[in-house]
């Protein structure tokens, strides 16, 4: 019987022991709700992703809404809070103790932006319109290249003149906080494979170019390396390395600068995007957008490669066949796609205002300028 008591008084033993340890407790999550805007303190960041790090570990992670609203659970204790569309973030010291709603926060640390100025384009407005300027003295934190002087002759084609609507010179018209800032040229830029990587995003404005195998294998090589690179009409003559002479990604429609319309109702492809027209703007309807600032004789691109390329927008457009025939089709407006390291955005629409308000197209390129960087 000695061992059977024996027995009996070890279980009853551990069993003792085990009722006087309690159970390890779970650590209780609090919620910490913010928001993310852009550079100008106003308009939200969608889509963008807040990470809470302690001691360089990721301990919790979450992405903005349409509206740049987020909430990250996290226990109690200090964290270093990491805010990331892309190339544009901010970094933020929080301690957390009760559920709290935290102060409104905005994108402070830019990537490194040119922009190439355009005979009919101008990202720079937009670029300023977002915040991207310093406060103090109201000059642009981006690089503005002279793009006009040196890629147009002493006259103005005919063509041009069509493309332009007649309009007045951009080079009168433009905001002079706008005007070129540094002391190199376009030619200067696209030749220097050095200068261009000097770049995290280079912006390109629509412009007449002629074809040029070097600076479009420059601008090949940059994207590869990582660099981020936005096009518009009729600069799309830069892209025939990239796209290996409309083989790759895009091909554009021939004749070229054979678009007509100067308007379409466009559907929106991207979620993201059109709820964050709707939510913050009003600007969007059953997912569609009212698009006006095509200009006269814009590049219409014919078919694009869905498993490599993102189309943005559609829309019924009218255009000339190679027969001067007018035809009226769906095409594809925007696209982003992924090259080596880096990526790049063509569109076939662009911004034509000289001022700092937005219209919808603006507010359309806004998206897609923190957009670019942030694809995967």
């Amino acid at each position: 019987m000695k061992p059977i008591i024996l027995s009996a008084f070890i279980l009853l033993f551990l069993f003792s022991c085990s009722k006087d340890e309690a159970p390890d407790a779970i650590p209780e999550s609090i919620n910490i709700s913010g928001k993310l805007l852009a550079p100008n303190n106003q308009d939200p960041i969608v889509n963008a992703r807040v990470s809470a790090m302690q001691n360089n570990i990721l301990k919790a992670e979450t992405t903005t809404d349409a509206q740049g609203n987020f909430t990250i659970a996290l226990e109690k204790g200090e964290y270093t809070l990491n805010l990331a569309k892309g190339l544009f973030t901010t970094q933020k010291q929080i301690v957390v103790e009760q559920e709290t709603t935290l102060d409104n926060y905005k994108i402070e640390t830019l990537p490194n932006i040119g922009v190439i100025t355009g005979s009919f384009d101008n990202i720079e407005s937009v670029l300023y319109g977002i915040g991207l300027v310093n406060p103090i003295t109201n000059e642009p934190l981006f690089d503005i290249i002279d793009g006009i002087t040196t890629n147009k002759n002493s006259h103005i084609s005919n063509q041009e003149h069509l493309h332009g609507l007649n309009k007045s010179s951009d080079l009168e018209s433009r905001n002079p906080i706008l005007d070129p800032n540094v002391s190199f040229s376009y030619t200067d830029l696209m030749s220097d494979p050095t200068l261009l990587a000097s770049y995290d995003i280079l912006f390109i404005n629509c412009s007449s170019h002629s074809d040029n195998p070097t600076y479009e294998q420059n601008l090949m090589d940059y994207v590869n390396n990582g660099g981020f690179l936005y096009v518009t009409d009729w600069s799309s003559s830069l892209l025939n390395t990239v796209t290996n002479n409309d083989t790759d990604y895009l091909s554009f429609y021939t004749p070229r600068r054979s678009g007509q319309s100067l308007s379409t109702t466009a559907t929106i492809l991207d979620g993201n995007l059109s709820a964050w027209l709707l939510l913050n703007f009003g600007i969007s309807i059953n997912d569609t957008v009212f698009i006006d600032e095509f200009l006269g004789s814009w590049q219409v691109v014919d078919s694009y490669d869905p498993t490599t390329t993102i189309s943005w927008l559609n829309g019924v457009v009218d255009y000339r066949d190679n027969n001067n025939v007018t035809v009226t089709e769906n095409k594809d407006l925007a696209f982003t796609f992924l090259l080596g390291q880096g990526a790049v955005f063509y569109s076939s629409f662009h911004t034509e205002n000289d001022e700092f308000d937005f219209t919808t197209t603006d507010r359309i390129m806004e998206y897609l300028v923190f957009e670019m960087t942030a694809i995967e």
